[in-house]
C-alpha cells in the first residue's frame, strides 16, 4: 500500500514564473492529443528524469501513455499509476536500503538483493493492484527476450504479474544472477537491445513522445543500444520525438546510493527540462563529470582487439578504424 502522507508537503515541482516563453517543443507538446513518456534506461542516473517529470506536470502536459527501459521502468511504473508526486520519495526509499546480503549467496548466488529492494519500493509506491486499476495510465516495458535476444515491448496492465515483468527489464549481470521467467518465457534488461524505442508508442496511438534519456549531448547521439550507441532519430520522426537529456555525462556513479548524490541530479533533471521546454538557459546543467566515461576505454580496447586481430588475419583495417586512426 502506498506510505500515508503526514501532514502537507510542499511541492517538490519547480515553480513556473508568471510570464515565459514557450519553445516550439512545448507548442507541439501541448497541441498533442495523445503524448507519450519514454523512460529510457542508466541505473541511478534514472532520477534524472524524476525533476524531468516534475517540470511536465508543472507547465501542464497530461501523458497519455508511458514506457519504461530497464532502471527507468519503475519511474514509468509511478508515473502511469498517479504517483509521480511522490518520486523523490521513492527514490529516497529505495536508496536508503542497504543492497548488499552476503546471507544471499546461498540463496541466489550473489550478494546482491536488488529484486528484495525493487519489490519493497514498488508494494510501497505502486503496487499491481494500481497498475491494473482503469485509473492507470498505459503502461509498456521493453524487455529482451533472452532466447533470441530479440527486442520486445510489453503490456504491463495485460501481464499476470506487473511487477516481475518490470524487475525483468533490469536484469543486468552481475547485479542479478538469475533471469526473471515470465510466463515461460526469460528476459533480460531492455537496455540491451533498445534504449530508446520510441516507435513502440507511436504504433501505440502517440502523436509526440518525450523521451527522457541519461546520456549526455556532449556525449554523442543517444545510446540505444550496443551497435547503435550514437543514435540519431530519423527525420521521419524528428519532429515528434522531444529529447531531454543533460548536457554533459552526469557526475553520478551507476549504482550510487547516497541521496545526497542523487537528489542534485533530480534537481539537474528540472532545471534541463525547462531549457528545452521554456527555452531558458541554467548554468546548473552545465555540471559534467570529469574524465572519460568508462565505455570509452571499453571501446576503445575492442577497437584495438579488432585491429590486431584483423591484422593476424591479413586483412585490411576496417572503415571505421581508418577514420579514427
Amino acid at each position: 500500500m502506498p506510505e500515508r502522507r503526514r501532514g502537507r508537503r510542499r511541492s517538490l515541482a519547480p515553480r513556473m514564473p508568471e510570464t515565459r516563453t514557450m519553445s516550439d517543443a512545448l507548442e507541439r507538446l501541448r497541441a498533442a492529443r495523445s503524448p507519450g513518456l519514454l523512460f529510457g534506461g542508466g541505473s541511478m542516473r534514472c532520477i534524472f528524469q524524476v525533476g524531468a517529470i516534475e517540470t511536465l506536470y508543472a507547465l501542464g502536459i497530461q501523458p497519455a501513455a508511458c514506457l519504461g527501459v530497464s532502471g527507468g521502468a519503475w519511474n514509468a511504473a509511478a508515473v502511469a499509476v498517479g504517483n509521480w508526486r511522490r518520486l523523490r520519495s521513492y527514490w529516497r526509499f529505495f536508496s536508503r536500503m542497504p543492497c548488499v546480503d552476503f546471507t544471499n549467496l546461498a540463496r541466489e548466488h550473489s550478494p546482491f538483493i536488488w529484486p528484495r529492494l525493487h519489490r519493497r519500493a514498488f508494494d510501497r509506491y505502486v503496487g499491481n493492484e494500481r497498475i491494473k486499476s482503469p485509473d492507470a495510465l498505459p503502461l509498456y516495458v521493453a524487455l529482451t527476450r533472452l532466447r533470441d535476444n530479440a527486442p520486445v515491448v510489453a503490456d504491463v496492465r495485460a501481464s499476470n504479474d506487473p511487477f516481475s515483468l518490470l524487475l525483468a527489464s533490469n536484469y543486468l549481470p552481475p547485479f542479478y544472477t538469475h533471469p526473471t521467467n515470465v510466463d515461460g518465457e526469460g528476459y533480460g534488461d531492455g537496455g540491451f537491445t533498445d534504449n530508446a524505442p520510441y516507435e513502440a508508442l507511436f504504433a501505440r496511438g502517440c502523436d509526440v513522445v518525450v523521451l527522457m534519456a541519461s546520456k549526455g549531448e556532449s556525449e554523442g547521439g543517444l545510446h540505444r543500444n550496443g551497435a547503435d550507441p550514437d543514435h540519431i532519430i530519423p527525420e521521419e520522426y524528428r519532429e515528434r520525438v522531444i529529447v531531454i537529456r543533460p548536457r554533459h555525462r552526469l557526475p553520478l556513479g551507476f549504482v550510487e546510493r547516497r541521496w545526497e548524490k542523487l537528489a542534485p541530479i533530480a534537481d539537474l533533471g528540472a532545471l534541463r527540462a525547462r531549457e528545452v521546454l521554456l527555452g531558458e538557459r541554467h548554468p546548473q546543467c552545465d555540471l559534467a563529470a570529469r574524465g572519460r566515461a568508462p565505455s570509452y576505454y571499453v571501446k576503445a580496447l575492442l577497437r584495438i582487439i579488432v585491429r590486431l586481430v584483423r591484422a593476424r588475419r591479413g586483412l585490411p583495417p576496417s572503415t571505421a578504424t581508418a577514420r579514427r586512426a
